[in-house]
C-alpha cells in the first residue's frame, strides 16, 4: 500500500517417478534430488553383477525408487533414491563398491543463458536483482536483498499464460505496452463475442471479456488511478520483450477485477462483489493490495469460498507500522488458511518503517520499498507500500504454479515460508522469519538453519528495570552477561516507551542490534544474541517519556 494511502499498497522397483527439478548441491553443483549416476568396471555385467542382498547393504537402508541401465551404455546406470537428505551416504557406499568404477550426482544443466531479461528499466528492479544498485532515492542496496528469481528464469520458467492472477484493484491499463499481452481474456466473452451485449458465456456478466469494474458496474476495468497498474507489474509486466521492465512472470494471465475508484476508495459491497467474481472464474491466485474497515463476517466467508475453490488470496499486511497480532488488519487478518499476508522490505533487506508486521499472523515479507513498475498512462512509477510487496508474492505463487500447477493453495503458502531466507531483523516481526524466495519456492528447498534448538533455552532470573518513568534525552545502556551461554535473550515483562519516538533495544556486546522496541508490550521474548552477553539500550527524544522497561529473567542456551 502506498504510505497514506487505502492500497495495501534395468527397472528394480517398477515405478515410473518423474523427478523434480532441484538444487541440492554437491561440490556447488546443482543436480536432480535423490539421482546419481554409476559406472561399473570392465569386466562386470553392469546392474546384473548386484545382487538383491548388495543392493539393501548399499542402500544403508535408504529407499530406491528406480534403476535403470543407460539405453547408449549398459556399464552406466542412474539409480533415483525416494529421499534426496541420503544421496551423499548412499552415493559414498556405492564407491566403497570394488564393482563400482565411478559414482555421480545426477548433475543439471542449462542452456547458456543468464536469465536477464532485456526491458531496458530492468537495472532498476532492485527487488527481482539486487547487485547493490541504489533505488530511486538514491539509497545504496544490499547486494542479494531480492526475491531470487533470476535463477529461476536462468532454467527457462519465466511463467505461464495458462496461470490467472486477479488483481483486485483499481484496473488494469488494458493497452499498456508491458502489460497488453498478458491481460486475460475471457475467450467465452472475446473476438466477436466481445461486444454484442449478450452474455455468452453464461456467468451473469454481459460481454466481461478482461474482468469487471464493480466500481462502476460495467465491462471496463481499466485503470483510472495507477495503482493496480502498478501492481500488475510487478507480478507479470512482459520480460524480455525490449521494453520498460519484467514482472516476476514474463508470461501470466493477468485479470483485472476493478472495485476502488479513482481516488482509491471502495465498498465492503465492490470487495465482495469482486472476491466472488474472481471465485466465479476460478482464478488460480487473487492479489489484494487493499485494507481497511473492520472485521467483516460476509468478506470472511467469501474468503472461505475462495479457499474452497483452491484459489489462494495474498493480501497486504498493511501500513500503520503496527502488530497485526495486536491490532488485525483486514483483509490480511483473516485466519482463513489460503491468506497470505505479506510485509514490506527495503533494499538493505530491513522492514520498511511504515509496513505492519505480525510474529503469528504476518506470513512473509517480500520488496516493498521505492519498486519501479508500470503505471498508469503507459508509464513507468516508483511506488512504497505493502501494497508493492504482496504483488511480489502473488507473481511467486504463480510462478510457482506455472512449475507444477498441481500445487494446492496449502501447498504453496506453506513453501513461501518454509522457503524463505532467513532474515535476522524478521524473526520476531513476520512468521518466516525471513524474505521470500522464488529460487527455493519455486524447487522446494528449505534453506539450512541454523537457529538455536527452541528446546533448549532456560530461564535465568535476572532483574534489570530502566527508571520509571525515563528520562528526555535518554541513551542508557544495561549490561547483562551470563558466562558460558552460547545463545543468551531476554524476557521483558513490560516495555512502555513513546511509540515511535522512544525505544527499547537489545543489541550484542559490539552493539549490534538484535530488536527494537517501541511502544507497549508486555510478557514478550527479544530475538537472541550470539555470546554469553548482551546490552539492552533505552533511547528517547527530547519531549514525552513514558515507563519504561522491567525484566526479570532472561533465558539462556549454554
Amino acid at each position: 500500500m502506498g504510505a497514506g494511502k487505502r492500497f495495501w499498497g534395468v527397472v528394480c522397483s517398477g515405478f515410473v517417478v518423474a523427478a523434480a527439478v532441484g538444487t541440492f548441491s554437491h561440490a556447488g553443483a546443482p543436480h536432480v534430488p535423490g539421482e546419481f549416476i554409476v559406472k561399473f568396471k570392465p569386466g562386470t555385467t553392469g546392474l546384473h553383477s548386484l545382487a538383491q542382498n548388495d543392493w539393501h547393504a548399499l542402500s544403508g537402508g535408504a529407499q530406491i525408487l528406480n534403476v535403470r541401465a543407460l539405453k547408449t551404455d549398459p556399464s552406466l546406470a542412474r539409480i533415483r533414491l525416494a529421499d534426496d537428505s541420503s544421496l551423499q551416504g548412499v552415493m559414498q557406499n556405492f564407491r566403497s563398491d570394488p564393482r563400482i568404477e565411478r559414482v555421480e550426482p545426477n548433475y543439471l544443466y542449462r542452456m547458456s543463458a543468464s536469465g536477464v531479461p532485456n526491458d531496458p528499466k530492468f537495472k532498476d528492479l532492485w527487488h527481482l536483482s539486487n547487485t547493490g544498485q541504489s533505488d530511486s532515492s538514491g539509497a545504496a542496496g544490499k547486494p542479494g536483498a531480492d526475491i531470487g528469481v533470476l535463477p529461476v528464469w536462468e532454467a527457462g520458467q519465466t511463467g505461464s499464460e495458462k496461470i490467472v492472477v486477479a488483481v483486485i484493484d483499481t484496473g488494469i491499463q488494458w493497452d499498456h505496452p508491458d502489460l497488453a499481452q498478458n491481460l486475460y481474456t475471457n475467450v467465452g466473452e472475446s473476438g466477436a463475442l466481445a461486444n454484442n451485449r449478450k452474455d455468452d458465456d453464461g456467468n451473469g456478466f454481459i460481454d466481461d471479456t478482461h474482468g469487471w469494474n464493480f466500481a462502476k458496474s460495467g465491462r471496463n476495468s481499466s485503470d483510472d488511478q495507477g495503482h493496480g497498474t502498478h501492481c500488475a507489474g510487478s507480478i507479470g509486466a512482459r520480460g524480455d520483450n525490449g521494453t520498460g521492465v519484467a514482472g516476476v512472470n514474463w508470461g501470466v494471465s493477468l485479470m483485472p477485477v476493478k472495485f476502488l475508484d479513482s481516488q482509491g476508495s471502495g465498498s465492503l459491497e465492490g470487495a465482495l462483489e469482486s472476491i466472488k467474481y474472481a471465485t466465479l472464474m476460478k482464478v488460480n491466485v487473487m492479489s489484494n493490495s487493499w485494507g481497511g474497515g473492520g472485521h467483516s463476517a460476509l468478506m470472511l466467508e467469501a474468503i472461505e469460498a475462495a479457499r474452497n475453490a483452491g484459489i489462494l488470496f495474498v493480501a497486504a499486511a498493511g501500513n500503520d507500522g503496527s502488530d497485526n497480532d495486536a491490532q488485525p488488519t483486514y483483509p490480511a487478518s483473516y485466519e482463513v488458511d489460503n491468506v497470505v499476508s505479506v510485509a514490506a522490505l527495503d533494499n538493505q533487506d530491513v522492514l520498511a518503517s511504515f509496513s505492519n508486521f505480525g510474529k503469528r499472523s504476518v506470513h512473509v515479507a517480500a520488496p516493498g520499498v521505492r519498486i519501479l513498475s508500470t503505471y498508469m498512462g503507459s508509464t513507468y512509477k516508483s511506488l512504497s507500500g505493502t501494497s508493492m510487496a504482496c504483488p511480489q508474492v502473488s507473481g511467486i505463487a504463480a510462478l510457482m504454479l506455472a512449475a507444477d500447477s498441481s500445487l494446492s493453495y496449502s501447498e504453496i503458502k506453506s513453501r513461501l515460508i518454509r522457503t524463505s531466507d532467513s532474515i535476522r531483523g524478521l524473526r520476531s516481526t513476520v512468521l518466516a522469519r525471513g524474505r521470500v524466495n522464488a529460487f527455493q519456492a519455486v524447487n522446494n528447498i528449505a534453506p539450512p538453519s541454523n537457529e538455536p534448538d527452541p528446546n533448549a533455552w532456560v530461564d535465568v532470573a535476572r532483574k534489570i528495570e530502566s527508571r520509571h518513568p525515563y528520562t528526555n534525552n535518554a541513551d542508557l545502556v544495561f549490561q547483562v552477561r551470563e558466562p558460558g551461554a552460547k545463545f543468551i535473550r531476554v524476557v521483558f515483562d513490560r516495555i512502555q516507551t513513546e511509540k515511535q519516538y522512544d525505544s527499547v533495544s537489545v543489541e550484542d556486546a559490539s552493539g549490534v542490534v538484535s530488536e527494537t522496541f517501541s511502544g507497549k508490550y508486555s510478557n514478550v521474548t527479544s530475538d537472541y544474541v550470539a555470546g554469553d552477553q548482551l546490552q539492552i539500550r533505552l533511547s528517547s527524544d527530547t519531549s514525552y517519556t513514558e515507563w519504561g522497561f522491567a525484566i526479570t529473567r532472561i533465558q539462556v542456551i549454554k
